[in-house]
């Protein structure tokens, strides 16, 4: 199984899991939304990034002699694309005024990413491993890695080893000046709330 494949779907049972959680906000206190809507929204921008700049263009390589699954790929990208300023938003405002979360749209977004997230793993992630060689996905995991630390300060004065980016690139945190969306495997079960 693809590195990237068995990450992207662990990635995906773990946002499921925040946004789970926070369809049942009433059961938190201020301060445990808040924290819980910040690792949402820095794993969901870790996820993005990962999809965005490592999953796709190697997709969009691997098929371009084929416009049918180009397309249905392209497809998937824009539908998630879509739903980014709103779960944005919703992020936002959360993290801002956590006493105004409200859980339906917590479970909404549940209900949009569960659907975006197994459509992603029923068709791209097959693909990915049959049609994407593992030097090629290795070699953009290391052009992925190399961003992330161009993005970070090192950590205490010191340049930290590729193996320690590589376990900090879904968990670090977001940058202040990041955005959530930069402008133009075996399938992970997902619990319902």
């Amino acid at each position: 199984m693809s590195t990237l494949v068995a990450l992207c779907a662990e990635q995906h049972r773990v946002i499921l899991q925040f946004l789970a959680r926070l369809s049942r906000a009433s059961e938190l206190d201020l301060e445990q939304r808040r924290l819980w809507v910040q690792r949402l929204r820095q794993r969901l921008s870790r996820h993005i990034q990962l999809e965005r700049h490592v999953l796709y263009p190697l997709l969009r390589t691997a098929l371009a002699a084929d416009p049918q699954l180009s397309s249905q790929v392209n497809g998937l990208e824009q539908q998630l694309r879509d739903q980014i300023p709103e779960l944005t938003r919703f992020l936002h405002q959360a993290e801002r005024e956590p006493q105004q979360l409200d859980p339906s749209a917590a479970l909404h977004f549940y209900r949009q990413l569960r659907a975006q997230f197994e459509q992603e793993e029923k068709l791209l992630h097959p693909l990915f491993a049959q049609r994407v060689s593992p030097a090629a996905e290795q070699q953009q995991l290391r052009l992925f890695r190399k961003r992330l630390q161009a993005s970070a300060p090192s950590s205490a004065g010191r340049r930290l080893n590729l193996e320690e980016w590589e376990r900090q690139a879904v968990t670090r945190p977001v940058l202040p000046r990041e955005r959530l969306w930069p402008p133009p495997g075996s399938t992970a079960s997902m619990a319902t709330p």
